[in-house]
């Protein structure tokens, strides 16, 4: 798997620098469905002692997609959840699944927000 890597800039309070791994694969399944992928955050264990961050990708605008931040990344437009207060230094994106194919989205390589 060849992998891709870019700076992504973009506006936003603070401003977005971050650096997006992802292979070439990711790029053709997001323009097959559409050209955009929103990245947002859900918490796993919300009441447990210790809840967990996870990000969460979809080529499906959520209903809050207006308020999400625009990144141009490559040759697809990259949307970030609002609420997400910093950003990862490397946002890892890969395709998985067999029957349920979709983007998989890392936070610096992990499978939750650090």
């Amino acid at each position: 798997m060849k992998r891709i890597g870019f700076r992504a800039f973009g506006r936003g309070n603070p401003p977005i620098e971050m650096q997006i791994v992802a292979s070439p694969e990711v790029a053709e399944y997001v323009q097959e469905h559409g050209g955009l992928l929103f990245v947002r955050t859900r918490i796993h264990g919300r009441h447990t002692r210790v809840p967990i961050t996870v990000l969460e990708a979809s080529t499906e605008p959520p209903p809050d997609a207006l308020e999400y931040q625009r990144v141009q990344a490559g040759r697809f437009l990259l949307f970030l959840d609002p609420t997400l207060r910093r950003f990862p230094r490397e946002l890892h994106l890969t395709v998985r699944g067999w029957f349920r194919r979709g983007i998989r989205a890392y936070w610096d390589g992990c499978a939750f927000v650090l």
